[in-house]
């Protein structure tokens, strides 16, 4: 694997250029974008051999598993006017029931491959998944317990949802079932701002899923958005305030992503606040909650120490350092799989369809319901991993090097060196940690990293699109 071959000069004028625009928009959890994910047909019998090979030569392999739910409820303006993702219209728990049969079919899929591996934690997102019945909660943890046998003492198995369609009855089923967490997605606990999404969600909703959480011993994180339209650093800090007096021992502060065709892009992109001000609206989070007692686990992730029913929760990617393997069911949910020590192109990030009607025909065929993927090199992986650790705000450079024979400093140094002087990064000879602003401006950081392989991946999709295009008619042909 070479060095980076950025000059400092094309580093510096980067950054210059970059560190105005908005940030979060360019967040990747991992490489490459999936707008570069062209492979039509993704091996899935071959992933399964290189799964029991590593598993007959590295021990039990740790595997974290997503599951998607497609629907929503209803909003106006719709999809709560801010959401990217691929999402469906609630269409009521008959329908609902239907789409998790065909989750669980596809999870019989993979019993095989995943024999001999260990759960060591869960995310049920979506999508909004506390729209199923309380029963539904345990046939989600008896499919997950068929599926892995062997879960981790300290495995997060965490279902995410939205304040209002929580439940005593449904909390209850969850915490009965095998959960140990849920991920409440409040955004704005200001019922005016709140109210721009469309949501019919109030502080009583907020306050009344916490005290059942509580009671029943469910550890609860609580999701807040900064850079609303409207919001101000101080109603931001009021929210933040609120949660702190609540006794919220996670907090998930990020930035709102605003794009494609959104109410708030098309509509309130006036309303706003400025990139500078989003800036400033990290800062005073941020220093807020450390003044309170809270540590900074990740870019937007913040815990208080002391809560008795708590996990080890940053955001789902902590496995093992030198082996990935995130296994995505349901509509629209990504895998992601790789390890050092397999040969070139046998890591692979894939997305099931985004069709609900094409992944319920996949499934009834007997064919994994998988879209397209994206095959790694060992550049690629390595990337992969970085942006993980760029998440965390912190690169374990010993550990890359056992993983991966290389000195990460080395290999990126000109970059690391721009941040350490503008204060955004403090370099060790053990690791390099975001610090200051560095971790608000981890998207920029991720695509520098990945500029060059970035670079390679625009010509080759040109040269594919120019490949694929129709020939000119010949100059001067006849009739």
């Amino acid at each position: 694997m070479p060095a980076n071959v950025l000059s400092t000069d094309f580093v510096n004028n980067y950054l210059d250029h970059h560190l105005g625009e908005r940030q979060v928009n360019k967040i990747q959890h991992g490489f490459p974008s999936p707008r570069f994910w062209n492979e039509l047909s993704v091996p899935l019998d071959e992933i399964g051999e290189d799964r029991r090979r590593l598993r007959e030569t590295h021990g039990k392999s740790p595997v974290f598993l997503y599951v998607g739910v497609p629907y929503c409820i209803q909003t106006d303006p719709g999809k709560c006017g801010y959401c990217l993702f691929p999402v469906e219209e609630f269409q009521g728990n008959a329908a609902l029931e239907n789409y998790y049969g065909y989750v669980e079919r596809e999870a019989e899929m993979y019993r095989e491959q995943m024999e001999g591996s260990v759960l060591v934690g869960a995310y049920f997102g979506g999508g909004t998944s506390n729209l199923y019945r309380a029963p539904v909660y345990h046939r989600l943890m008896d499919m997950t317990r068929s599926l892995f046998p062997e879960i981790a003492e300290q495995a997060d198995l965490t279902l995410e949802g939205i304040p209002q369609l929580f439940s005593r009855e449904k909390m209850e089923a969850i915490r009965d079932s095998g959960f140990n967490r849920i991920s409440m997605g409040v955004q704005q606990v200001n019922e005016r701002l709140n109210s721009f999404s469309g949501r019919k969600q109030t502080t009583k909703h907020v306050i009344q899923s916490l005290e059942w959480a509580r009671e029943l011993g469910l550890a609860a994180n609580v999701d807040l958005i900064f850079g609303w339209p409207q919001q101000t650093v101080d109603t931001m800090l009021e929210d933040l305030e609120t949660l702190v007096s609540w006794d919220v021992y996670d907090i998930t502060h990020y930035e709102l992503n605003v794009g494609g065709p959104t109410d708030f892009a098309l509509n309130r992109f006036h309303e706003l606040p400025s990139t500078l001000a989003n800036l400033e609206m990290y800062r005073a989070g941020r220093d807020f909650l450390l003044d309170r007692g809270y540590e900074q686990l990740s870019t937007y992730n913040f815990r208080r120490p002391g809560d008795p029913v708590t996990r080890d929760f940053r955001e789902g990617y902590a496995t093992r350092f030198d082996h990935l393997d995130t296994l995505g069911l349901g509509y629209a949910a990504i895998t992601f799989f790789g390890n050092p020590s397999l040969p070139s192109g046998r890591s692979w990030s894939f997305i099931n369809h985004r069709s609900l009607p094409q992944y319920k025909a996949a499934v009834d065929n007997g064919r994994f319901p998988v879209e397209r993927g994206f095959r790694h090199t060992p550049d690629d992986f390595l990337l992969t991993v970085l942006f993980r650790s760029l998440i965390s705000t912190e690169i374990d450079r010993i550990n890359y090097r056992a993983a991966f024979g290389l000195d990460v400093y080395e290999k990126f140094a000109t970059i690391w060196d721009a941040l350490a002087e503008r204060g955004y990064a403090k370099i060790t000879p053990e690791r390099i940690t975001l610090v200051g602003d560095g971790p608000f401006y981890t998207p920029m950081i991720s695509t520098l990293v990945a500029e060059e392989r970035y670079r390679e991946l625009r010509e080759e999709a040109a040269r594919r699109k120019k490949e694929n295009r129709p020939a000119a008619p010949a100059s001067g042909s006849g009739r």
